[in-house]
């Protein structure tokens, strides 16, 4: 087996960094679903800096364009959250940048026919 690719950091983005303060209030305050979701996505930011391509790659022709227009992302990465939310994040220069977390609505709507 291949080594693991390192990131050698892993952080929020800045244009997603208020939804994800947001999260970890909720999360600190004792909303489960958010408490949930955000303990997920500490075990996805710690999963990253060991093995930045542990999560699912997205092909680039199924790259959603608000990836492209929003992050500048040329990769995209997709982990499983709890409650049926899925995050995602996309590698630079070894760094790992998380983007967004979306309910499966959203996911549904960005991916259709995924999986049908």
């Amino acid at each position: 087996m291949p080594p693991s690719f390192a990131a050698q950091d892993v952080r929020i983005h800045d244009a997603c960094a208020d939804d994800y303060d947001e999260l970890q209030r909720l999360a600190r305050e004792g909303h489960k679903p958010s408490a949930a979701i955000w303990k997920s996505l500490e075990t996805a930011f710690a999963r990253a800096r060991r093995d930045a391509q542990f999560a699912d790659p997205i092909p680039a022709r199924w790259l959603p364009r608000h990836f492209r227009d929003r992050y500048g992302a040329a990769n995209l990465y997709c982990v499983d959250l709890a409650g049926f939310h899925r995050g995602f994040y996309t590698i630079e220069h070894r760094v790992v940048y998380f983007l967004d977390v979306v309910d499966h609505a959203t996911y549904d709507k960005w991916f259709p026919n995924k999986g049908k």
